[in-house]
């Protein structure tokens, strides 16, 4: 079968997210590429348009059509490169929100009392809001009943109703030696001790989680298999199959965190809950894909073990939001979360076909369409003093200590949220800032 249009402008944003196709690099001649798929140059022209349109790619007349580093003509607006750009923290620049928002609101109140709007719902939310999340997580291969869904104030309000109702204070739970600073803060707060397991390039080792279980008593394991925060690992199948085996082994309850699942929809292995639904508790949020004030995610519990997690949200804040939840399962129905995934997509993507131009920058460990990248620093470097230079040059980035669970080694590496900037300049001009940091040899602070 011959390939349409769609595919040829898929396989080149694939191409270039995987750093196959670079900035400036020149796609082939219309017709040369048509001869070699064996299409009509209307479909090759059609396809190198599409991506032209997009901010893919840049043609000039007489001197072919290249890879760009731009950005789409439907991106923000321009905004001024700030004094001090912000690598550290997760901004979800999404285009005409004003308009839409604004648009979901009328509607919402055109449709519903005010008062309704204002009241309280079930701990676990509305049957229709489950309902409507229940039909969300299929995209991550999940099949679940509207009674398994409790919904939550975010990702951060999921993690603390599980850890809250499924672990008990001092009791220790089982995380990668890495994680994300705000499972820290909740584990700390929740008195509930963290010890961190062995990764490597691949996430979590099974064998450093069993010889941990087998040392110690451990009351739950909490993993992200996709995207994992700071590191970007992918969880292979294999290793999710043995994490769920040692938890059946050990009777613990599992807690998967899939924050960025659908930022990495082209990742296809099966989730840990779908190899082990009868002990894992599957975290999602819409915070990610529509802006952090989109406080909005949910747990997919085990059905046995709603009646828990979902107390832990009716001693935390009775119930999430309405109105929020309102508006979140809306963009649900009505595919608008979608078009902010796709837009999304396209711009990682060429946010890290931009960091990919850079020799060192470009050696650090993305994936296809994550908002951040895991940078191993040069011998010379250290990881705080490479951070603290940084500032001194105007970049933000996150202190890489605050990712270490426990006294585990800190590892000289740093965490770039490529997607915080305002624009692509901004990002532009972080990169050589860094780029020309790498290269140096830090100052010594020596001064006897």
């Amino acid at each position: 079968m011959k390939p349409g249009y769609a595919t040829i402008v898929s396989a080149i944003v694939d191409a270039i997210a995987r750093r196959n196709l670079v900035a400036g690099e020149r796609l082939p001649p219309q017709r040369e590429l048509s001869h070699r798929l064996g299409v009509a140059i209307a479909t090759v022209g059609r396809a190198y348009a599409q991506l032209e349109q997009q901010g893919f790619v840049v043609s000039h007349v007489g001197r072919g059509t290249f890879i760009a580093g731009g950005r789409a003509a439907d991106a923000l607006p321009e905004a001024p490169v700030a004094e001090v750009i912000d690598l550290s923290t997760y901004k979800v620049p999404v285009p005409d929100i004003d308009t839409t928002l604004a648009d979901t609101l009328k509607t919402i109140i055109a449709e519903h009392h005010p008062q309704q709007l204002l009241g309280a719902s079930p701990a676990a939310g509305t049957m229709e809001h489950r309902q409507a999340m229940a039909h969300w997580v299929e995209r991550f291969g999940i099949q679940a009943s509207a009674g398994q869904i409790v919904i939550t104030n975010g990702g951060q309000h999921a993690t603390m109703a599980a850890l809250s109702t499924l672990t008990h204070a001092g009791e220790t739970i089982a995380t990668e030696e890495l994680t994300d600073p705000r499972m820290k803060s909740v584990a700390s707060y929740l008195d509930r001790k963290l010890v961190g397991v062995a990764m490597d390039e691949d996430g979590m080792i099974p064998e450093s989680l069993a010889e941990l279980c087998r040392s110690q008593p451990v009351a739950a394991v909490y993993v992200t298999p996709r995207a994992q925060n700071p590191t970007n690992a992918m969880l292979p199948a294999e290793r999710r199959i043995a994490i769920a085996e040692i938890a059946r082994r050990h009777d613990l309850p599992i807690i998967e965190s899939d924050i960025y699942g659908t930022l990495i929809s082209e990742h296809c292995e099966a989730p840990i809950a779908v190899i082990a639904p009868e002990r894992t508790h599957f975290i999602t949020s819409l915070g990610r894909i529509a802006g952090p004030g989109m406080k909005v995610g949910c747990l997919v519990s085990p059905l046995s073990e709603v009646a828990r997690t979902q107390s832990g949200v009716g001693m935390s804040t009775g119930s999430a939001s309405l109105i929020a939840v309102e508006i979140g399962m809306r963009w649900v129905s009505n595919n608008r979360l979608d078009a902010m995934i796709r837009w999304q997509q396209a711009e990682n993507i060429r946010r890290l076909s931009l960091l990919a131009t850079f020799p060192l920058l470009g050696a650090a460990r993305t994936e296809v369409a994550s908002p951040h990248a895991w940078l191993n620093l040069p011998e010379q470097w250290r990881a705080e003093d490479f951070i603290n230079a940084a500032a001194a040059l105007g970049v933000s980035i996150a202190p890489t200590h605050s990712f270490v669970v426990g006294r585990n080694v800190m590892p000289h590496a740093i965490r770039l949220v490529i997607g915080a900037p305002a624009s692509v300049e901004a990002l532009q001009i972080a990169c050589e800032r860094l780029e020309r940091l790498l290269n140096s040899q830090p100052k010594s602070s020596f001064g006897g």
